[in-house]
């Protein structure tokens, strides 16, 4: 499983709400508002998922950016196994 996480900004406050409901319907977990930032969490089953994913985001209207602040390295988990 690969976890991502990061913050999409959008251009205007008004547009929170709309790529709020957007983010939900593509499966993202909005853990927090601030602002015109929306702070998200994704987990998938590959890395290439995630990025076909973040890579939408940018095309959502009333997206500024997508930023990342963390991303996991797959098979990250079976290596923990192993400890």
């Amino acid at each position: 499983m690969i976890i991502t996480s990061g913050f999409v900004e959008t251009n205007e406050i008004e547009d929170v709400k709309r790529v709020v409901s957007e983010l939900k319907i593509r499966g993202v977990e909005v853990n927090e508002i601030k602002d015109e930032k929306i702070v998200f969490l994704i987990e998938r089953e590959s890395a290439s998922e995630i990025e076909k994913l973040l890579e939408s985001l940018k095309n959502i209207t009333g997206v500024r950016n997508v930023y990342l602040a963390y991303f996991s390295i797959e098979g990250s988990d079976e290596v923990a196994n192993y400890l």
